[in-house]
């Protein structure tokens, strides 16, 4: 065998081992265990079967499909695999991204809480929509429109603006002039010259302030004995009261003890009225009828006096013909 043979068949033979080697790692990495997951999007951003899935930047699996929703032509159901033990939960966004400019999509699928429900094999994983680059687009024209409108608005009021602007620059610069500095400038000699002339009068009116302090002291320092007999006699008015407060309440308690006790007698002739109420009016009538007789027998004797002695009465004296 010539050397060249030999050269061929250990090319080919560290070929067959390279590839049995590959075939081997990956029919390794892809008979641990999966666990099948699926979501759904609107937009599917060029995502393909056999992309990445990535668990918070982690590659976890790969996406096994990508195709029209059955249930919802609107929306890409997206299959895809994880590796065993992967915490997804009801809290857990699967999106499509990308992890640089230059990389191909990507699913992407964040972390939550801890505490959230896990996902079983085959459940839905929650999607967030990924942003559009047409929607993108679509907003960014409309802002500029928006812009172009408010550039249009700008340029409107912009020749008022210099208008008023100018003015204002008129108007400082004839603040500012000359004329007016010359004014100020007098102005604060008059000043000074009002002041070196009123300084006595300011020095004296300075004293006669502190002279004035110097009296509020002393009036305070006055006051003070009868701020203190103040509240001397404050002190002996509660005293006072302290001392008469309690007799005034014994007496009170006594008097209320009392008006208790006369409303319970009241309350006794009361009743005893209400309970005799028949016998009294009984009585009442009997008094008038009393009364009545005796009116009667007072006005027989004023008539015939003589009855008290006579028992026969004498006949009544006849009228003359």
């Amino acid at each position: 065998m010539t050397t060249e043979a030999k050269v061929g068949a250990f090319v080919i033979f560290s070929t067959l081992v390279l590839g049995s080697a590959t075939y081997l790692v990956r029919s390794t990495q892809t008979g641990r265990a999966q666990v099948p997951y699926k979501t759904h999007l609107h937009y599917a951003g060029g995502l393909n079967a056999g992309a990445p899935v990535l668990f918070s930047g982690i590659k976890v699996g790969q996406v096994t499909s990508v195709e029209p929703w059955s249930d919802d032509p609107t929306q890409i159901e997206i299959g895809f695999t994880v590796k065993s033990g992967i915490p997804l939960n009801q809290t857990s966004t699967a999106t499509v991204g990308t992890v640089t400019v230059m990389t191909a999509p990507a699913l992407m699928i964040t972390t939550r809480s801890k505490t959230a429900r896990l996902i079983a094999a085959g459940g839905v994983v929650p999607s967030a929509e990924p942003v559009n680059l047409e929607e993108l687009e679509a907003k960014v024209s409309s802002l500029a429109v928006s812009a172009d409108s408010v550039l249009v608005e700008v340029r409107k009021d912009i020749p008022a603006l210099t208008d008023g602007a100018r003015t204002l620059l008129a108007n400082l610069n004839q603040i500012t002039g000359t004329q007016n500095q010359k004014r100020i400038e007098q102005t604060l000699v008059n000043l000074n010259a009002l002041l070196e002339r009123e300084s006595p009068k300011i020095a004296q009116i300075t004293d006669q302030i502190s002279d004035l302090a110097k009296h509020a002291n002393s009036v305070i320092g006055s006051v003070e004995p009868v701020i203190s007999h103040a509240d001397h006699a404050v002190v002996n008015v509660d005293q006072t009261v302290d001392a008469i407060r309690d007799p005034l309440a014994k007496d009170l308690a006594e008097l209320q003890s009392t008006i208790q006790a006369a409303h319970t007698a009241l309350a006794d002739v009361h009743n005893i009225i209400g309970s005799n109420q028949y016998d009294i009016g009984e009585t009442v009538r009997n008094l008038r009828s009393t009364s009545e007789n005796i009116r009667v027998l007072s006005e027989s004797l004023k008539q015939r006096p003589w009855s008290l002695i006579r028992t026969k009465q004498p006949a009544d004296r006849r009228i003359p013909q």
